[in-house]
């Protein structure tokens, strides 16, 4: 077992090219939302996925509002673009 981080991070990196095909399934909310790991770098590993906007409403109107699709449109709705201080 793995139980330090410079570790965990030669062992992925020695991986990295069947790490990179690997998915990994998060549960958010009420529903279970799968990550595709599409890096693995000296600092970090990176998770992502692709949300549909027409995936938000469809998620909505059946209800599921805890769901990644609803924290998604909140994240949009109420962003605000930061004046730049000079």
């Amino acid at each position: 077992m793995i139980d330090n981080a410079e570790d965990l991070k030669e062992k992925a990196l020695e991986n990295k090219a069947g790490l990179k095909k690997q998915y990994v399934n998060i549960p958010i909310g009420d529903e279970e939302y799968g990550f595709r790991i599409s890096g693995i770098g000296a600092k970090s590993v990176k998770l992502e996925k692709y949300v549909k906007y027409d995936e938000i409403f469809e998620a909505l109107e059946a209800g599921n509002d805890t769901g990644l699709e609803s924290i998604i449109k909140q994240i949009i709705e109420d962003y605000e673009e930061e004046d730049e201080e000079e």
